[in-house]
């Protein structure tokens, strides 16, 4: 992804200036996962825009166009709005993208172990990579090109984060389409879902961690959650058969995921709040799309990583 600023004039002298944001290829997933400053208004430019993801940009008020000529402006009495061109088939050669290994799913661990806990970007490499869950050459390797692409640098105590905002941008996109599905355990349906609001104690016996818009609504209240995300380092059997869980298929309201990280505050019974964010981005559902908005401007970690 990249950014930089556009001027667009009207017949009539209106001018409106947008903020880019540069997409090499987006999935309705994406769409819903690109985020949105306050200003100036995003102005989202891909090589092609399928019309679900044109549903999807223009349900949250996203202006867009393609290389094929659809595009969706809209501002006071100017309205420009092409759908249905289709672009050329042109094979092209594929290049690297920058850092592309950082943000593949071994890579996005360490992310998330970074942009969580900061502090652990100083640590020896071990030390990263065990708490991330993956190898000390996966590690090194996502060191490495944190540091080319802007994200870490070398200060007098020893590595540092930076441009932090940035980086959870591009992590909860790649979580989105890359991490959050492989993480998957299983879905479970319950026809009771209140049972975990008190059950802090319990679910850190059984060594689950509340995730998703319901970890969400104990950030901010606005959001009433219709589903439980529990993160897990395995299936916790009794928990299931206390709260008389069946296993659903794509259709449950319980979702299991797997737990990879051992970093501070894994005793805690809710997942760090950059994570809960990347749920709500990837969840594909605007009413949670929007509450990930509203926590991302009030949670205390996610406006300290804004300020890097």
């Amino acid at each position: 992804m990249s950014a930089g600023g556009l001027d667009i004039t009207t017949g009539a002298g209106v001018t409106r200036t947008y903020g880019l944001h540069v997409q090499p290829r987006l999935t309705p997933q994406l769409a819903t996962a690109v985020h949105v400053p306050g200003s100036p208004p995003t102005l989202v430019v891909a090589p092609s825009i399928s019309e679900p993801v044109a549903e999807r940009l223009r349900a949250r008020g996203i202006d867009y166009l393609d290389t094929a000529g659809n595009a969706h402006l809209a501002w006071g009495d100017v309205l420009i709005d092409v759908r249905g061109r289709r672009k050329p088939a042109v094979r092209q050669p594929k290049a690297p993208a920058r850092g592309a290994r950082a943000f593949g799913r071994a890579g996005l661990k360490v992310g998330f172990v970074l942009l969580s806990w900061p502090e652990m970007a100083a640590e020896p490499l071990r030390v990263l990579a065990r708490a991330s869950g993956v190898s000390l050459g996966t590690a090194q390797m996502a060191v490495d090109e944190l540091a080319t692409a802007g994200y870490l640098y070398e200060g007098a105590d020893g590595r540092r984060l930076t441009r932090g905002g940035e980086l959870l941008n591009r992590w909860s996109e790649a979580y989105s389409i890359t991490l959050g599905p492989a993480l998957a355990l299983g879905e479970f349906s319950v026809e009771d879902l209140s049972w975990w609001r008190n059950s802090e104690s319990e679910l850190v016996r059984a060594g689950a961690q509340v995730g998703g818009e319901a970890a969400a609504c104990l950030l901010d209240p606005h959001l009433r959650p219709a589903s439980l995300t529990l993160y897990v380092e395995q299936t916790p059997l009794a928990l299931i058969g206390r709260h008389r869980m069946v296993r659903a298929e794509g259709t449950g309201n319980v979702h299991l995921r797997q737990r990879f990280w051992q970093a501070p505050g894994v005793d805690t019974w809710t997942v760090p709040s950059t994570l809960v964010y990347a749920d709500l981005l990837a969840s594909g559902d605007p009413r949670q799309r929007d509450h990930g908005d509203r926590i991302r401007t009030s949670d205390d970690r996610l406006t300290r990583l804004d300020r890097t």
